[in-house]
């Protein structure tokens, strides 16, 4: 394991310095062309410089993104085959493209954000709303509709540990759906359409959400439950592992 971590660890600096390095050298070359062939101001050759930065530093990360085996739900050994390899290196470009500070520039703009998670393989709408603080472990597992809002600080993960194995799942967020700040979400998530979840909700892996439904604040949603189109969940309930939430009741069916 030692031995594999420090691998890792030699495999992505390298990557890191190579994309860095890639996206550093057009936007000196930016910077050059504005200032000594165009005459542009220095104070005002900067910021295109670094736009051309960010931007082929995305198309990097997008280019090799799609050359990494697809992620498919299921159970995988660790350190064998493809999709875990996949997923190893698709957590390597999530990271160089989610460095703090870097992160903050990329999701102040709708479009940079859009371009930037399209190219870690989410499959997002231009107008999913997303704070600067969230976290999308697993972008390429992420599918969040038009109008969709996460808050300030969610946190959604496409994977778990579990028994050794490498568990992964998708989280669809449907079309207008809001999760407010502090909300965690799990791997087999299915959030519908026009959602709202509260504040610091826990939402459990395998959990399917209806259309409309509520769930309240600091409500923890166990695994694979099914909330009902139009149901509401109160603040603070625990909703126990496998249940039924019926339409338009904050009772728990067992």
């Amino acid at each position: 394991m030692a031995l594999g971590l420090l691998a890792y660890d030699v495999i992505f600096l390298t990557l890191a310095a190579c994309l860095y390095g890639g996206a550093g050298s057009a936007a000196v070359q930016v910077y050059v062309f504005l200032t000594e062939k165009l005459g542009v101001p220095v104070a005002f050759a900067v910021f295109p410089a670094f736009l051309a930065f960010l931007f082929v530093l995305i198309i990097e990360v997008s280019i090799l993104t799609a050359l990494c085996p697809r992620l498919k739900p299921g159970k995988y050994e660790m350190m064998k085959g493809a999709v875990f390899y996949g997923w190893l290196l698709r957590s390597a470009l999530r990271r160089i493209m989610f460095v703090p500070g870097l992160k903050w520039f990329l999701f102040a703009s709708n479009t940079l954000r859009f371009l930037t998670l399209r190219g870690l393989g989410a499959k997002v709408a231009f107008t999913t709303n997303m704070s600067a603080d969230v976290e999308l472990l697993d972008p390429s597992l992420v599918t969040a509709g038009a109008g969709a809002v996460l808050g300030a600080r969610c946190l959604v993960s496409g994977h778990f540990v579990e028994d050794g194995k490498l568990v992964l799942g998708t989280i669809e967020i449907g079309k207008g759906s809001l999760l407010a700040a502090d909300v965690i979400c799990g791997p087999g998530v299915v959030i519908g359409e026009k959602v709202m979840v509260k504040a610091q909700a826990a939402i459990g892996v395998g959990t399917k959400i209806g259309d409309r439904a509520v769930i309240g604040g600091r409500a923890t949603v166990d695994h694979n439950v099914v909330v009902e189109p139009g149901a509401v969940i109160a603040n603070t309930e625990h909703v126990k592992p496998r249940t039924v939430v019926a339409a338009k009741t904050d009772k728990v069916e067992p």
